[in-house]
């Protein structure tokens, strides 16, 4: 019989566009415990949160963001400075290069973790809440909250948390520096990260946590249906991605003009999924390279999980493409890989796990243009590409179908919450 309460804390779900793939997952975890209950630690106030049978906690972001904000920032940062071990980290920081981003970075994850400590005796000490696990979807800093919180108030609770690739690698944040990191991972009961680089690189930074880091691979439900290959002339590339700047989206531009210009014959079909802060910037650059050519470009904009796949179910690709600079493991990948699309994509974070000379193209981590181009240029040849497509498949049937990772994850937190 299910007993065990689970909270979930995700940066602002089931609020705004982001964390959409943590849906599929939800309702996994919906079978594996009595209750789930998110907690955003963002939300904005005029907005109406994405339809979850599932209930949503608001105290913590209404403490975060309330009106009471600055008093409340301030009382929660001077508090952490006497509960949580940080001069450590102070010296680090002070020893480093970005000091004050990372001095920053230090007193922002301080009053975090006391705020979201202070959350926690809320719920459980005056609202008498039972809760079994804290489960963070991403590592963020008030997991050394919950850790104090386990501690002082609730020996017999449990702190787990996924990593991903922005809130894991730190050598990928601007200022190299992770708040309090040393401490949760110290502290915590176990990390999932979602590819096996990740995990692999928890036990080289942190050798000591490495026996509670284990990989948990995300996964896309089965579309039921697979990609039709194109028939038409032109090559059909598809991507997506938020248009930021470690996506490269201009790299994909670039190599379609240098393909068009190689094969005077060839012409391209590419389609890109999502927008983003530099949307308009890409645009402007990919009419200038490739306006008037043999190119026809769609920007879709920002899809929804169910439309991207609506528009995998009705248009046709012979390629997909991931250009990225840095990656955790790309769920874009995922969804391409369930509807047989084969895939070039870079050798960065945990793309080579999904992405194999089976089902398409790994390229080095900072390709030159010519080399993205030959990538794509090799699913002209449609007939050798039926190959890819069946592979791409089947690996993500293999490795990426949520209908398997996901009750094997969600079994794995109940055993924990299960623990004395």
């Amino acid at each position: 019989m299910k007993q065990e309460c689970i909270l979930v804390v995700t940066t602002s779900y089931p609020y705004g566009r982001n964390e959409a793939f943590i849906k599929a997952e939800l309702e996994y975890l919906a079978q594996c415990f009595a209750h789930v209950e998110l907690v955003p630690g963002f939300y904005p106030r005029d907005a109406k949160p994405r339809p979850t049978s599932l209930p949503v906690n608001l105290d913590y972001a209404n403490a975060r963001w309330g009106v009471q904000r600055r008093f409340i920032v301030v009382g929660s940062f001077l508090g952490g400075l006497w509960r949580y071990a940080w001069l450590d980290d102070a010296r680090r920081v002070m020893r480093g290069a970005h000091r004050w981003e990372n001095v920053k970075e230090l007193a922002r994850a301080l009053y975090r973790a006391r705020l979201f400590e202070r959350f926690l005796v809320e719920q459980v000490r005056y609202a008498n809440k039972k809760i079994d696990i804290v489960y963070f979807y991403w590592m963020f800093p008030e997991i050394a909250g919950a850790i104090r919180f386990r501690n002082v108030y609730q020996p017999s609770l449990k702190v787990v948390s996924r990593a991903h690739r922005g809130d894991l690698y730190e050598d990928k944040r601007s200022g190299g520096y992770a708040g309090l990191r040393q401490g949760v991972l110290a502290g915590i009961d176990a990390v999932f990260s979602i590819s096996e680089h990740g995990r692999a690189y928890v036990a080289r930074e942190h050798p000591a946590a490495a026996p509670k880091c284990f990989t948990a691979r995300l996964g896309v439900d089965d579309p039921g249906f697979k990609n039709a290959q194109p028939h038409e002339e032109a090559l059909s590339v598809v991507s997506c991605s938020f248009v930021v700047e470690e996506k490269r989206l201009h790299l994909i531009v670039d190599a379609i003009a240098h393909l068009l210009e190689a094969a005077p014959p060839l012409s391209v079909r590419w389609t890109h999924i999502g927008d983003g802060g530099l949307f308009e910037e890409l645009q402007a650059y990919a009419q200038s390279k490739l306006g008037g050519r043999r190119a026809e470009v769609v920007f879709t904009g920002y899809l929804a999980q169910e439309d991207v796949m609506k528009l995998y179910r009705e248009q046709t690709f012979d390629v997909f493409i991931n250009v990225s600079s840095s990656e955790g493991i790309p769920v874009s990948l995922m969804e391409a890989s369930s509807v047989g699309i084969p895939m070039v994509a870079t050798d960065v974070g945990g793309n080579s796990e999904i992405v194999n000379e089976s089902n398409g193209i790994l390229i080095p981590a900072d390709p030159d243009v010519a080399t993205i181009a030959s990538a794509l240029a090799r699913f002209r040849d449609r007939a050798s590409a039926v190959a890819y497509r069946t592979r791409a498949r089947a690996d993500w049937q293999e490795k990426y179908s949520a209908a398997h990772n996901y009750p094997q994850f969600g079994q794995s937190l109940v055993d924990i919450a299960s623990r004395p």
